[in-house]
């Protein structure tokens, strides 16, 4: 349901941007000379989302392999309890927050980032506006990359 409702949003995003340039008010993209501060701006911060969007299938992915990862160290240590086997799980499920919290991040920013309200908006206050939410989407980047890493890793320490 999640990633269904992440592409829906996304394509709501892309249909609204469309839908300005349409009635002329994009004059381009961010690499036309005739663009303007602002619509460089925010192509820039959606130019994040775009490189990041396609990590939530890596993050689903994950998730559910460090289901596994718990249910089987789970079935382990009911047979024989030790530390290690506890350390094991307790780290899965570490790791599973840690990619729940990216994904509901992504989705938060997804959810909050008003595309027709910018329009609206006087350029000063869309300029602050756009600047905000590019260093949310960064931020939401950095934590998507790193639980990525961390949960990748994780998994394939847990191969060998």
């Amino acid at each position: 349901k999640k990633y269904i409702l992440a592409v829906l949003t996304i394509s709501f995003l892309y249909a609204c941007n469309g839908a300005g340039e349409k009635k002329g008010e994009h004059e381009g993209h961010a690499h036309d000379s005739a663009a303007t501060p602002l619509d460089a701006q925010t192509q820039e911060m959606l130019a994040i989302h775009d490189s990041i969007m396609p990590q939530m299938d890596k993050i689903m992915d994950l998730k559910k392999q460090l289901g596994n990862e718990v249910k089987t160290t789970d079935s382990l240590i009911k047979v024989k309890a030790n530390s290690l086997l506890t350390a094991r799980k307790d780290e899965a499920q570490k790791l599973q927050g840690q990619l729940e919290s990216a994904d509901r991040a992504m989705m938060d920013w997804m959810h909050a980032f008003k595309f027709d309200s910018l329009k609206a908006m006087e350029e000063t206050a869309a300029r602050a506006y756009v600047a905000d939410q590019k260093k949310k989407i960064q931020e939401v980047s950095v934590l998507m990359s790193k639980s990525i890493v961390d949960a990748s890793a994780f998994i394939e320490k847990t191969k060998e």
